[in-house]
């Protein structure tokens, strides 16, 4: 299976369509490209080479490769810890992303793998701007996913989830036909691949990973940053962008967040933060959104082609925002935080933890003895006035 993706993904950067037999894993693929079954009209990814520019797809989640290396984890981290607290969302953003606006009715027994254990509002496709978008290989068959990296490995990653959720996808690009490289050189333009690694340094198209979810792909933490700081430092530049689904493509510039993180790489060091410690994550932002504000107007952020203003950012940053994220108890930033620190509990031994709460409670038994003596001392002094 990995050969044939890699020699798929080579294939995109040659100037020749795949020729020759199909290998034993290009069998493997075509078999599992087989149908899923769906409450709707729309077609699954064919085991041949029929899949037209327009089509929508119902796919499971591992049919799907990556064109970017990373994610934002937090990001990732907010909508599980979101589902915890509010099942019903779960299936919101499935029907939403499955382009149905959202959910109509589901019950304890729904499943995310199961189509027809809940209704949308509409029927699946409905909203087809909403769907997630693929690029069809050389070989007729082989689909790279292009928008949607986030809620798609979202779903793989939650714990009712995993490979085998089915999801409509929409084929905006083909390279089965035509000059592959024209083709290919156009999207990179035109901002629909992500090549650059955690640490901001180009990759080639057959370093990207086989498959999509967190142990695929990488955490950027400066892409975690930029995520929360979204109406703090900067905003979509374009406030009449049509949003048919902010889960699958949430700005009007492509890549937009991924540039201004990589504009924070070379500003600051996120190693010198403990991101799983409040205290030093809310440092971080705060950090994070001073380095934008303060970004010239027209200087240009490299790699995009466009000035800091022309990628939205702020004069000032919003404190009143940034304020609401790091207090309100359903930000995203507190369910990514809740959930970051729980995940770290879990994979942290025991004894470890004992000592660590064992410590914390010394710490604040000195406090309150520091705190009563210095009321009592405060109280012996008023006395004697």
């Amino acid at each position: 299976m990995r050969l044939h993706r890699i020699a798929c993904f080579l294939a995109l950067v040659v100037s020749a369509a795949l020729s020759g037999t199909v290998s034993a894993q290009a069998d493997e693929k075509e078999k599992s490209a087989a149908a899923v079954p769906a409450e709707n009209d729309h077609a699954s990814a064919p085991a041949n080479s029929d899949i037209q520019v327009g089509d929508v797809l119902t796919v499971k989640l591992d049919e799907l490769l990556p064109t970017q290396p990373v994610l934002a984890y937090d990001r990732i981290f907010a909508s599980l810890g979101r589902y915890e607290a509010r099942p019903a969302q779960l299936f919101d953003d499935l029907c939403l992303t499955n382009g149905g606006g959202g959910i109509q009715t589901w019950h304890e027994d729904s499943k995310p793998t199961d189509l027809d254990s809940y209704t949308c509002k509409q029927k699946s496709g409905s909203q087809q701007d909403a769907l997630p978008t693929v690029l069809v290989a050389p070989d007729g068959k082989t689909l790279y996913l292009l928008s949607g990296h986030h809620i798609l490995s979202t779903f793989w990653d939650m714990p009712n989830g995993g490979t085998s959720v089915p999801v409509l996808v929409k084929v905006t690009h083909s390279l089965a036909e035509g000059d592959i490289d024209e083709k290919w050189d156009a999207m990179k333009k035109a901002g629909q691949i992500w090549l650059y690694n955690t640490r901001g340094d180009k990759i080639k198209p057959s370093d990207l990973p086989q498959y999509l979810g967190m142990k695929q792909l990488k955490h950027d933490k400066y892409l975690s940053l930029v995520f929360f700081l979204r109406n703090v430092a900067y905003n979509d530049p374009d406030k009449d962008f049509p949003m048919a689904n902010p889960l699958i493509r949430p700005m009007s510039v492509p890549y937009l967040q991924y540039h201004w993180a990589q504009y924070l790489r070379k500003h600051m060091k996120i190693s010198q933060y403990d991101l799983d410690d409040p205290e030093q994550y809310t440092a971080a932002l705060k950090e994070a959104a001073s380095i934008i504000v303060s970004a010239p107007d027209d200087e240009e952020i490299p790699g995009s082609g466009k000035t800091a203003k022309a990628l939205g950012k702020f004069e000032e940053m919003n404190t009143k925002v940034l304020d609401s994220l790091l207090s309100r108890q359903t930000s995203s930033w507190h369910y990514a935080m809740a959930y970051r620190i729980r995940e770290q509990e879990e994979s942290t031994p025991k004894r470890v933890l004992e000592a660590r709460k064992a410590k914390e409670a010394e710490e604040k038994a000195k406090q309150d003895e520091a705190t009563s003596a210095e009321t009592k001392e405060e109280n012996q002094t008023n006395e004697s006035q």
